[in-house]
């Protein structure tokens, strides 16, 4: 059914009815990687033979690929051909993808669905699995193009379909499967939970369609513009109660300072003639003495931040940044960290007060992590385009530490209080962070 080469020898051409979805496996894979250039850990449904696994290994050998297939003898097969290629970052599973517990397998920055979801009796259902197990998808499948004989069914049109492919091991573990038409398959999309459709490829006919979709759930379309960016408000992720007490929990630490004259090196802090001097940092928070203290572990950050770096992380710095009242100046555009590639290290900022232009909101310029280390952090600025990043009360806002940015003062009489939190994947070495 598929077709490989090895030392230089093609074994067999491969299957080819002039489908969209035999495009040449390193073709596929290279597309997958474009659309989630960031995916390290990607699922793979319907591995057959094990072309696309190969090429997906191969193209990515940072990456860990689970290729899941429903067959005994391809599976065997696929095993052979990554043990021949040596290849070691790939795990082949047996699985009836209608059958899976899909949350058992855990989270994937990526999943690849190529040639399978035509196979099963409800596609609307294995898309709402994916979704809930990944932010994004590759998608190369048909749907029917015809009218006739549809019914509806969950409130999709479908086709019944007998599978009779020629080849009896490409065929679904299901006698009887459904297809969906087009507006029902992008429909079913939609209510997976992919909010972001991207036709890559479509290829229309009387009745056998093929499409390539990429589809990014919310998630999915954030981790893409922080990629291109630098930065993106991830929205919240906490309940109200929860972050009410890391507000109580700042509150209680800042008035150590403001009223019961604390000092300690690690609250940050400036002089105002005239004045008391103004605290506008409070480095290491992990190790400060406070309630909320264990909400800094909580795995909803740890699986944000791993989702937008692709691959596990670490925190490695924590620290609370705020601007009083009528008294905080602006804080110096700069770049949290140099020596470290875009996208390995990110800040999540939990905000603790409602922000905006006017008390002092995290401001950058998009794209500019992607600069040389050299760049002029001011003429970045200068050249913009400056763009703010408001938030309401517990929002999460990512950005990463490569990014130049900065913020105004803050002349109102809001509180801006905002918990940072540094992540890096522990694979990768860091550099000493200067202060």
């Amino acid at each position: 059914m598929n077709g490989f080469e090895y030392d230089g020898v093609r074994y067999a051409d491969g299957s080819d009815h002039g489908y969209l979805l035999s495009q040449d496996p390193a073709d596929r894979a290279r597309a997958f990687y474009a659309a989630f250039p960031g995916a390290t850990r990607v699922l793979e449904l319907g591995a057959l033979e094990g072309a696309d696994t190969l090429e997906l290994a191969r193209q990515r050998s940072d990456a860990h690929v689970l290729g899941l297939e429903g067959r005994v003898e391809n599976l065997r097969r696929a095993e052979f051909v990554m043990d021949v290629n040596g290849i070691t970052n790939v795990e082949l599973r047996l699985a009836d993808v209608e059958a899976l517990d899909f949350p058992a397998l855990g989270r994937f920055d990526a999943v690849m669905c190529a040639g399978l979801l035509y196979h099963v009796r409800e596609p609307w259902a294995l898309l709402k699995d994916i979704a809930g197990v990944s932010a994004g998808i590759y998608l190369s499948t048909h749907y029917w193009g015809s009218s006739d004989g549809l019914e509806t069914l969950d409130g999709y049109s479908v086709k019944h379909v007998r599978e009779e492919h020629p080849e009896p091991q490409a065929r679904g573990l299901s006698v009887d499967v459904r297809w969906l038409d087009r507006p029902s398959l992008l429909a079913a999309l939609e209510n997976a939970g992919f909010t972001e459709i991207e036709v890559l490829h479509e290829r229309t006919s009387p009745e056998v369609c093929d499409i390539v979709v990429v589809g990014r759930t919310r998630l999915g379309a954030q981790v893409r513009r922080f990629r291109e960016d630098g930065l993106v408000n991830a929205g919240p992720i906490f309940a109200d109660d929860t972050v009410a007490r890391l507000k109580a929990g700042a509150i209680d630490l800042i008035s150590r300072f403001t009223d019961q004259g604390y000092r300690s090196e690690d609250f940050w802090n400036y002089d105002v003639e005239g004045q008391e001097p103004v605290l506008y940092r409070i480095h290491n928070l992990e190790k400060q003495d406070w309630a909320a203290g264990e909400l800094l572990f909580r795995e909803e950050l740890s699986e944000l931040a791993a989702a937008f770096i692709g691959g596990p992380v670490v925190p490695t710095a924590f620290a609370l940044v705020l601007k009083e009242p009528n008294r905080a100046a602006g804080l110096p555009w700069h770049r949290d960290r140099l020596n470290v590639a875009p996208h390995t290290v990110c800040n999540l900022s939990i905000c603790l007060d409602e922000a905006g232009p006017e008390n002092g909101c995290l401001e950058g310029v998009p794209g500019s992590h992607l600069l040389p280390e050299d760049a002029d952090v001011l003429s970045v600025r200068d050249g913009g385009p400056r763009t703010a990043v408001p938030s309401e009360v517990g929002d999460v806002i990512v950005h990463d530490v490569r990014l130049v940015h900065g913020s105004g003062p803050n002349p109102t009489d809001r509180w801006r209080r905002t918990i940072v939190i540094e992540f890096a994947n522990p694979a990768r070495p860091m550099p000493t962070r200067t202060s």
